[in-house]
């Protein structure tokens, strides 16, 4: 008959030996997520650290209660999701213009707040593309364009020289400030 155990809340337990002959059994499980409810961090991860400080701060939430997807690809509307999050999930009175972006969605407040302070653009037409993977310029710009709301200094890349990469020709016009600053800053570095 299996005897009940006491947790004494350091990660210990303790049980009352009962009367007479014994057999003592133990199984143990690997804990794969430490102190996360997500079973796809491992402790042992690179951004393991990273994962419990979004986390724990409330920025990121997961996929479901007890995964992450690390590997999953980044969203338009994830990033802007995270930002208005940092900010404290602000309400804002803005006439949302993106057909695409439901506001009752998960995001529509976020996408709506972003819009509203100019941290995001949309595509034109009326689009946001929010389930769009976002690209390293498109999120260097929601970046830059937040460090100018937070009223930051994003000088600091002025005179970076993002020319020196192979693909420059391959970035978009209106993203070469924000590339300049994410590179000078030390945000973004280039693959090769």
């Amino acid at each position: 008959e299996p005897v009940k155990l006491t947790e004494k809340g350091d990660g210990s337990y303790t049980f009352t030996m009962p009367a007479g002959s014994v057999t003592i059994k133990a199984a143990f499980a690997e804990i794969t997520g430490g102190g996360l409810p997500f079973v796809d961090v491992p402790r042992d991860s690179w951004y393991y650290d990273g994962v419990s400080d979004v986390y724990e701060n409330g920025l990121m939430t997961g996929t479901s209660a007890t995964t992450f997807a690390p590997d999953m690809t980044t969203t338009r509307s994830m990033v802007a999701t995270i930002l208005w999050r940092l900010e404290g999930s602000p309400v804002v009175n803005y006439a949302m213009r993106f057909d695409d972006v439901d506001a009752g969605s998960w995001y529509g407040e976020a996408v709506r707040w972003a819009a509203s302070e100019g941290i995001v653009n949309g595509y034109g037409s009326n689009s946001f593309g929010p389930d769009d993977p976002i690209t390293r310029e498109q999120m260097a710009t929601m970046l830059y364009r937040y460090a100018q709301y937070k009223k930051y200094d994003v000088s600091v890349g002025e005179n970076t020289n993002i020319l020196s990469y192979a693909d420059y020709d391959q970035l978009g016009e209106w993203a070469v400030p924000a590339m300049q600053w994410a590179c000078g800053a030390g945000l973004i570095n280039g693959t090769g």
